[in-house]
This record gives C-alpha cells, structure tokens and sequence, in this order.
C-alpha cells in the first residue's frame, strides 16, 4: 500500500482558512460541492494529487479559534468532517 503525503502546517493552515471561508460564503460552497479541487485550487490550497479532496466539516454552535481548526485540519483527513464554526468566527483570519 502506498503511503499517502504528510499534510504539512502550512496546507493544515490553507484548508483551515478556505474552511472558514466556506463556512461564511455559499457561493464557495457551493463551487466546492461541484468541484471540491478546483475549489480549492482557486483559493490557493495546494492539495496533493495522490489525496481524495477532503470534506466541508459543518459548521458547529459555537466559535473556536483558527489554531484549533489548523489542528482539525491536518490531524487526521477524517477528523476535519466533525470541525466547525459558525459565520464570522473567523473574522480576522482571511487570507
């Protein structure tokens, strides 16, 4: 079996960031939902090729911090589905 690339901090922190987008944006959304790579590709996230494109966590209840969604992201590919954030959490992470 092949092993898959390591995410490295920096595509942790991207994914986070186009996340936070996503989540305050529907017409990223909805351009991830049609063609999660491009989507990402167009927000300047270099996901490696040998990589499925990772799924849009919801958003949850309750505020966290860049940082912690950063973790999310690149902890485990199945760990970032159960990340979330309401609109505007984010606030001052835009990128």
């Amino acid at each position: 079996m092949l092993e898959e690339p390591p995410l490295t901090p920096e595509l942790r922190a991207q994914l986070a960031r186009f996340v936070a987008r996503a989540w305050s944006d529907e017409s990223i959304r909805l351009e991830f939902e049609r063609d999660p790579r491009a989507a990402l590709a167009d927000a300047g996230v270099d996901w490696p090729r040998e990589l499925p494109p990772p799924d849009l966590p919801a958003q949850p209840g309750h505020a966290i911090d860049l940082e912690s969604l950063e973790s999310s992201a690149g902890g485990a590919l199945g760990t970032i589905g159960t990340v979330s954030c309401p609109t505007g959490c984010f606030s001052g992470a835009q990128n």
